[in-house]
């Protein structure tokens, strides 16, 4: 038996130089990432998970999207305008657009798209001719261009199409699914840059990020990212920003122990955040963190060197997801407060879902170390403004103050962007005032590149705001020769 194993490890081992040797010599034209999870669904109307959303990335276009430069320019529209009142877009398509089983893409597509995404459930739209819609918005919302990036399906989508193969209006098409029973294996991708060198992008599924590592030192995939930092000899490793989610300490304003602003001040003055990160990510700046609306002014770093431990045997709690680096984190943070400040600090790790499904809703904590997802856009109504402190609302400190609230009223009213930012400006201050939440860090993607892959030389220098923004210049990587 054991010498059975021997031979059969022995086989592997020789059969993985081997094809390794002939991807040196012959590089093929595909690319294989490996991913953790099982797929749902690539619907821009369904997909949840990171990797779902990436892929429906891949496959669909919006009717606009974001440039390098974080500005809104067409996609599939060639022209829009809005009405004096700011109650109307009309929306005008590219003539001679496709899906792949080509079929062209019209003004149907974008009402079937409109009335499946919540997005615009209050939205009415109406069909002007074939390539042009107008929406119809109840009041006036200026981030509502940002939601015409959302990927427009195709008509009847939902009700006919596979929602791991959809057809697609976008720069790849899936074009194989294999499956190991019901568990998916594998998906494949064909891209549709005749120019680019690798013509399809694999993503291969794992159960757990061990295996995952396993099959990259096996050489079966090209590209992953993992949830921590990792040294993998024949990989590259790129740490790189997101900048579409930020980690805060969120405090409790309904619990009698953080209604002094003081006092919360206090808390945000003894930490030196940029020493505490290592390599969790990058500083945030603010509420509306690396915009071109963040008001860099403000002195979002509140810390102090010169403090009095003034509350001594006084306790607070922080609830935080029961993971490695962030448990670090609190603990490094409460040790500090108890060092500086004379607390007593308790961690309370737990489940994520625990904390998304319950403490979240229910607004049972102290203090929550908890991540939160931000639009490209500056409107933060969601996350400040006092309406939105009952769940679903994401107002989760219970932040009430009437001039933070008028500041987000009129700045999602306004169209003018030197007017938004007089209102950005002073929702920003008014926040930065009052510390309802310390702001901690945007995380990096711990993303890893085989060596035989190359990548453009910038591709990762800077940051992005999307996990799945990582492919924007996909087509412009290759296959590298190795001596």
């Amino acid at each position: 038996m054991l010498q059975r194993n021997y031979m059969q490890n022995l086989l592997r081992l020789a059969l993985f130089y081997i094809s390794t040797f002939f991807i040196y010599i012959f590089p093929s034209s595909t690319h294989t990432e490996g991913v953790v999870g099982q797929p749902q669904s690539f619907f821009p109307s369904q997909a949840e998970s990171q990797i779902d959303k990436t892929i429906s990335s891949l496959v669909y276009r919006g009717l606009l999207k974001y440039d390098q430069n974080g500005l809104l320019v067409g996609d599939l529209a060639e022209e829009w305008q809005i009405s004096d009142d700011g109650l109307a877009y009309t929306v005008k398509i590219k003539p001679n657009q496709y899906w792949s089983q080509g079929i062209e893409i019209t003004s149907d597509d974008l009402i079937y798209t409109a009335f499946k995404l919540p997005e615009f459930s209050d939205v009415a739209t109406d069909k002007i001719d074939k390539y042009t819609v107008r929406y119809i918005l109840p009041n006036k919302f200026s981030p509502f261009l940002s939601l015409l990036t959302i990927g427009v399906m195709q008509a009847n989508t939902e009700e006919k199409q596979n929602p791991l193969m959809p057809i697609s209006n976008g720069d790849f098409q899936v074009i194989s699914i294999k499956r190991d029973g019901p568990a998916v294996k594998q998906i494949t991708l064909q891209n549709k840059n005749k120019d680019a060198s690798f013509k399809k992008l694999v993503l291969r599924y794992y159960s757990n990020e061990a295996e995952l590592i396993t099959a990259a030192r096996l050489g079966e995939i090209d590209s992953f990212s993992l949830s921590y930092s990792y040294d993998l000899e024949g990989f590259s490793h790129y740490e790189i920003p997101i900048t579409s989610v930020y980690y805060s300490l969120l405090f409790n304003l309904e619990n009698p122990k953080f209604e002094s602003d003081n006092f919360r001040l206090k808390l945000a003055q003894v930490l030196p955040i940029d020493e505490l990160l290592n390599d969790l990510g990058i500083p945030t700046q603010g509420p509306i963190s690396y915009s071109e609306f963040t008001n860099t002014k403000l002195n979002f770093d509140k810390y102090a060197p010169n403090f009095v431990p003034e509350f001594l045997n006084e306790e607070v709690s922080i609830i935080v997801p029961d993971v490695k680096h962030q448990k670090d984190l609190a603990n490094q943070i409460a040790k500090i407060w108890e060092e500086k400040l004379g607390l007593r600090v308790v961690v309370l790790p737990m489940n994520p879902d625990g904390i998304r499904e319950s403490i979240v809703p229910s607004k049972n904590f102290e203090i929550l170390l908890y991540g939160q997802q931000i639009g490209r856009d500056p409107d933060r109504y969601v996350n400040w403004h006092s309406t939105q402190s009952e769940f679903p609302g994401l107002n989760i400190t219970g932040f009430n103050q009437v001039r933070a609230d008028r500041a987000l009223e009129e700045g999602r009213k306004i169209l003018e962007k030197e007017e938004r930012r007089i209102h950005y400006d002073d929702f920003q201050a008014n926040i930065m005032e009052h510390m309802p939440a310390i702001f901690l860090y945007h995380p990096y993607l711990n993303y890893y590149v085989s060596n035989r892959t190359e990548v453009p030389l910038k591709a990762f220098d800077n940051k992005i705001f999307n996990p799945w923004d990582r492919f924007s210049n996909f087509s412009e990587w290759k296959r590298r020769f190795i001596n």
